[in-house]
């Protein structure tokens, strides 16, 4: 009903416009919300010719932007990390292509709440809401008065934030039939984000800062979205929360290659402690019993890891940074490595000799890149305080240790 609303909102305005039928004809035509419709019927009309003495929409527009903004500036989401990088960038299709109509139709639903501030009590509306279609609209608008490609790049970041909230709202007021709505504007939000950004880059123009809050924000997103997935929605609502997932972790993989092209070091930073995120699901789900779940997120680990580096090798390319890169992965090590001989006790208690294998292998990623960081340290004089040694906990089973010092010293230039 409500996108019918909308839809019959946007016929009326171009009938009127063409001529086909007058503002009284379309109010006779819908009577049962004839009420709603004739306010914004007549701000539509008042779009196409605004009197010169009074503030412009674009202008009414910007200031409800600003209220919003500074309203979602204190909103907070909880911290998690995690990605599966694609390689490309593969937006998903822009479900709803806005024409003139469709942009006055966003117009006229912000501006109609100036008054009478039904867009600022929509901020709070859900998919199935009477008020959703404002929020909706709302959002458009704030597109259509943005300053480019960097700006609205941020704002569909913004959007897909209050799409992850939409969906805990739902779930844990037991409407997940409605999941998938907010589902579907959260993937078109990130994809129109990475789309935005990249271009904003093909303009030549800076975007470390829009890479890193995509990619810091999509760590975010993860966190929540997997908190729904393992604890929250029923089945039935489970593709779709992992349709999500996926959309947070292209857009991750997406964001931080872009900030690693400007700024190596933050983009292994990120990555480090989405790597550090992954063992820490890895040592929860151990604790569980859930030894698959575990697996499978070191083998998250994993991917993390040769996607770190490809960061690596983007910093070598660049020339310089090449040495804080190097610095982070090996001050890293250590707090990877104690993670992992927490998992390994957990699961050795419960005689799991694969699951122990999975663990060892991460183990093994850890001291190898250990070992390669600070031999391109100690060539170019750097090491620092770091330790020659890799930091295998002192708690690990002897043997297990033995299997971790037989490693060699990666030859130079080898990734």
């Amino acid at each position: 009903m409500l996108k019918k609303f909308e839809d019959i909102l946007a016929q009326c305005i171009e009938d009127i416009k063409a001529g086909r039928c007058s503002l009284e004809d379309c109010l006779a035509k819908y009577p049962s919300i004839s009420k709603q419709l004739e306010p914004l019927l007549r701000i539509a009309l008042e779009i196409r010719e605004p009197p010169d003495v009074k503030p412009s929409p674009a202008f009414k527009v910007r200031a409800r932007v600003q209220l919003m903004e500074q309203i979602h500036a204190k909103q907070a989401v909880t911290k998690w990390p995690w990605f599966r990088y694609t390689g490309q960038v593969t937006p998903i299709p822009h479900k709803r292509r806005f024409n003139m109509v469709g942009i006055i139709v966003a117009v006229v639903l912000a501006i109609s709440a100036l008054g009478g501030g039904t867009a600022y009590a929509s901020q709070g509306s859900l998919p199935g809401d009477v008020l959703y279609p404002v929020k909706l609209g709302t959002e458009q608008a704030r597109l259509v008065v943005a300053a480019g490609d960097t700006d609205r790049a941020e704002l569909y970041l913004t959007f897909a934030n209050s799409r992850v909230q939409e969906m805990t709202a739902l779930a844990e007021r037991g409407r997940p039939e409605k999941v998938d709505i907010a589902v579907n504007g959260y993937d078109e939000a990130m994809a129109m984000a990475t789309q935005k950004m990249e271009a904003a880059r093909g303009k030549g123009l800076g975007i470390a800062d829009i890479s890193e809050s995509v990619g810091e924000a999509t760590l975010k997103h993860l966190e929540v979205l997997e908190w729904l997935k393992d604890e929250i929605v029923p089945v039935e609502a489970v593709p779709g929360i992992e349709t999500a997932i996926d959309a947070s972790q292209t857009g991750y993989g997406n964001a931080i290659l872009a900030l690693a092209g400007e700024n190596p070091a933050r983009a292994m930073e990120i990555n480090l402690a989405a790597m550090e995120g992954r063992l820490n699901r890895a040592k929860a789900k151990a604790e569980e019993n859930d030894i698959e779940a575990m697996e499978a997120a070191l083998t998250e680990f994993q991917a993390l890891n040769e996607f770190g580096e490809t960061i690596s090798e983007i910093a070598q390319g660049l020339g310089e940074g090449t040495s804080d890169v190097e610095q982070l992965v090996a001050a890293a090590t250590a707090n990877h490595l104690a993670v992992l001989a927490e998992v390994h006790e957990q699961v050795q208690e419960q005689v799991q000799e694969q699951a122990q294998l999975a663990i060892e292998n991460a183990m093994q990623v850890c001291v190898e890149n250990h070992v390669r960081v600070v031999a391109e340290l100690k060539e170019k004089n750097m090491l620092g305080q770091l330790p020659e040694e890799p930091p295998i906990p002192a708690e690990l089973p002897d043997e297990v240790k033995e299997k971790l010092l037989k490693h060699k010293v990666p030859e130079k230039g080898r990734p």
